[in-house]
């Protein structure tokens, strides 16, 4: 058993593309407790290095959407009906993007030592933070539900489909994630650069204004025309928006495209991973 693990997490993949990628995927399922444990310590490693502890998961998007709230709302002088519940079922999954991306850059170099002392599959620390950005998420819902006690008129039997396009945004972020994990390993400055890529496709995406909103404003720019149609998120915030505050049904073609193509990306984000993971060590 030491040695399969050992060979999973030091040596080169010896077989194919496709068996590298099943004997990845067979690691992590038969590691299945140690990326419960990761998910719960990061957890709760978050909420021990503040005073509110855990209780910032619900207050952090709740403080978010005040001021972006003030923001568009006031400021720029760009209200709508239920302007509140419009930000929010936009801002909360795009907010579960940026933490779970910003997370998993992170999470293999932060675990050097680990690594050095222990031998495991490595690909289970990106998962891992990438499942506490998930839990997270959750319970950012709870400010949501208040939101609905303001505007119950918006609550519609389509919010109860979210898990469902939750899920396509998890097959989504799953291979960036993955990737974006091995490659701050070696370059450093991946996480400053993601951090400034999300800002940047945060205002190309449908979140602090509606999609039609948004091709009115790039009908005059179709380089950026095409960045926003190439952008799965802004079909994932629509489809949300969707659900959420217009009370109807999500495209749910479009989110099947958009898992459809996670598939073959994150089976190609695992073999890099793996390709890149034995020289972990040496570079850390």
């Amino acid at each position: 058993m030491a040695t399969a693990s050992l060979r999973l997490t030091v040596g080169r993949p010896r077989r194919g593309p496709i068996g590298t990628i099943a004997e990845t995927i067979k690691s992590v399922v038969h590691r299945r407790r140690l990326l419960l444990y990761l998910t719960i310590a990061k957890v709760r490693q978050d909420g021990g290095n503040s005073l509110l502890g855990n209780l910032w998961l619900i207050l952090d998007p709740a403080i978010q959407l005040a001021i972006y709230y003030f923001l568009v709302g006031m400021v720029l002088d760009r209200p709508q009906p239920a302007f509140a519940l419009f930000l929010f079922s936009a801002i909360l999954p795009w907010r579960w993007l940026s933490m779970a991306l910003g997370g998993a850059a992170n999470s293999v170099r932060v675990k050097d030592k680990v690594m050095r002392q222990i031998a495991f599959p490595h690909i289970v620390l990106p998962i891992a933070s990438l499942s506490a950005s998930s839990v997270s998420f959750l319970f950012g819902l709870l400010p949501l539900c208040c939101l609905y006690l303001i505007y119950p008129e918006r609550f519609t039997p389509w919010v109860f489909s979210f898990p469902l396009i939750g899920v396509v945004q998890l097959l989504w972020m799953l291979p960036l994630a993955i990737l974006f994990s091995a490659l701050s390993v070696f370059f450093r400055d991946i996480s400053n650069i993601l951090t400034h890529a999300l800002r940047v496709t945060f205002y190309l995406s449908p979140a602090l204004f509606s999609y039609d909103r948004i091709l009115e404003i790039l009908e005059e720019r179709p380089p950026a025309r095409l960045l926003l149609d190439l952008n799965p998120m802004a079909w994932i915030l629509t489809a949300y928006r969707d659900i959420f505050y217009e009370g109807r049904s999500a495209d749910w073609g479009a989110l099947l495209g958009v898992a459809l193509a996670s598939i073959p990306f994150t089976l190609v984000s695992i073999y890099l991973f793996r390709r890149m993971a034995p020289s972990f060590p040496k570079v850390l």
